[in-house]
């Protein structure tokens, strides 16, 4: 059965599948953990059932979600179609933890192989990840990691040395003094938390840059625009815009012109739309830099569960580069194909990315 969703901008409906009904029988007798997990690898692997995953997601509540989200079912497809996975399962919790908690612990109910987390928390989780690798589940977190050592692996890029990146152009765009706004995502998660904290370890250093005033934005176009609508009431001077999202920098980019005001430089992400404006104002004065989180982040962390319940070592942290786009690569990026919420670093086939954004 083909399980695509349809995505809007704002929202997508989430799935929830039925599960494999393979047994798998309890083993007794002087037998290791280890040998046991390789025991049920070569079962699966012999009767061609192939393992059961799941990705416990806290939010599809923007674009770039929505099409991490697209990444990890085209990975789980294609899994499917060479008979390693079964089944899969996803759940999403509308950023609620509770909601979180009670979808981890509904996936280790329904005894799936892997769980793929990106978490509403990075400590709220804790517990229910800790039982779940207790349960024998293999637990990736990734994009917003959980904070525990009992999970197979963390996968995504260094969300701090993005934060420092763009937190460095900015300081040298504004030649080591100025006036700044900052947005920022979803407040308590880990990529937020890391980004910032990033960049103001890098502020930090600069005694004459101001932070006049923060927001936490979401990493949402509509929510970025009001945020810096806001400021730009609030303050009348702003020299530059410290923003740690695309859609986010878009929207302030709007809230810029609207007002009237001259554009400054602000920093970015791989978002479509961010990049668009971003070209058509350059002769305004606009320049940006955009570290980019992939949102094939995703896939790449269903990869690592695989090479785990296949027994291969793998690392306690996968790091992926961090592709930027600068003023001298702006126009690689964008694709005018595409729709403003299109996130430009993905593993989709245009075929897929046409029935995403149709």
């Amino acid at each position: 059965m083909k399980k695509w969703l349809t995505v809007g901008f704002a929202a997508m409906t989430a799935l929830s599948l039925a599960a494999c009904g393979t047994q798998k029988t309890a083993e007794t007798g002087a037998v290791s953990e280890s040998a046991k997990e390789e025991q049920v690898s070569a079962e699966k692997t012999q009767d061609g059932t192939g393992y059961v995953v799941a990705l416990c997601n806290y939010s599809i509540g923007n674009s770039w979600r929505a099409q991490m989200e697209q990444e990890f079912i085209a990975e789980a497809e294609r899994l499917k179609a060479e008979g390693e996975v079964s089944e899969y399962y996803i759940t999403n919790s509308n950023e609620d933890i509770s909601k979180q908690i009670s979808d981890m612990q509904d996936l280790i109910t329904k005894k799936v192989d892997a769980i793929i987390i990106t978490a509403a928390s990075p400590t709220a989780l804790t517990p229910v990840v800790e039982e779940a690798t207790e349960a024998g589940i293999k637990v990736i977190s990734f994009d917003n990691v959980v904070d525990t050592e009992e999970q197979v692996a963390t996968v995504g890029i260094d969300e701090s040395e993005f934060g420092r990146i763009s937190a460095e152009w900015l300081a040298d765009k504004l030649e080591g003094k100025g006036k700044i706004v900052v947005l920022n995502g979803i407040a308590g998660t880990a990529t937020d938390s890391k980004r910032w904290g990033g960049a103001e370890e890098v502020f930090k250093n600069y005694p004459d840059i101001e932070v006049l005033g923060s927001a936490n934005a979401s990493w949402d176009y509509a929510q970025g625009k009001a945020a810096m609508e806001s400021m730009l009431s609030a303050y009348p001077e702003i020299d530059g815009v410290w923003s740690q999202g695309g859609a986010m920098t878009q929207g302030a980019i709007d809230a810029f012109l609207a007002a009237g005001r001259s554009l400054v430089p602000m920093t970015s992400e791989g978002n479509n739309g961010a990049i668009r404006s971003w070209i058509e104002n350059k002769d305004k004065g606009l320049s940006c830099i955009a570290p980019s989180n992939p949102t094939y982040t995703s896939a790449e962390a269903l990869r690592t569960a695989m090479k785990s319940l296949k027994g291969e070592e793998v690392p306690k942290e996968v790091v992926m580069d961090i592709a930027t786009v600068t003023e001298d690569n702006v126009d690689q990026y964008y694709r005018k194909d595409m729709p403003d919420s299109f996130w430009v670093l993905t593993e989709l086939s245009d075929e897929v990315l046409q029935k995403l954004y149709k």
